[in-house]
């Protein structure tokens, strides 16, 4: 018997024809970059949703900045109850800052990655 679907949704990001139709860990994963791709306070009625990410880009790479945005993606991932945390890290490269995660999807029981960077140059997340 072939598993049923747990979570279906929609989405045209990065998509020039349909099917626009997501699927389970695929869906999770576009929720979550949506947060990390919208800035705190952007979303009209939704004011904590987003990230305060994109305010600590043009700050050194310090420390505290890494704690920062390790701190503000824990609490992102945190309000998805579709996913445990398993691991962060936020890195400095040429240009970019990297946030990558390590999640368990549940009720899947799959662990797997997911990266966001944000471009420093352009003050933007790619």
């Amino acid at each position: 018997m072939a598993q049923r679907e747990q979570y279906v949704g929609f989405s045209t990001v990065g998509r020039d024809e349909p099917p626009y139709r997501l699927i389970d860990i695929e869906l999770v994963k576009r929720d979550l970059l949506n947060a990390f791709n919208t800035r705190l306070g952007e979303r009209v009625m939704r004011p904590e949703f987003g990230t305060v990410i994109f305010d600590l880009l043009f700050d050194p790479f310090d420390d505290e900045t890494k704690a920062l945005v390790v701190e503000d993606a824990q609490r992102i991932i945190g309000q998805d109850p579709r996913v445990t945390l398993v691991s962060i890290d936020a890195k400095e490269l040429e240009h970019v800052m990297r946030v990558e995660v390590e999640l368990l999807f549940t009720p899947q029981d799959v662990v797997d990655n997911l990266y966001i960077e944000y471009d420093r140059k352009n003050n933007e997340a790619i």
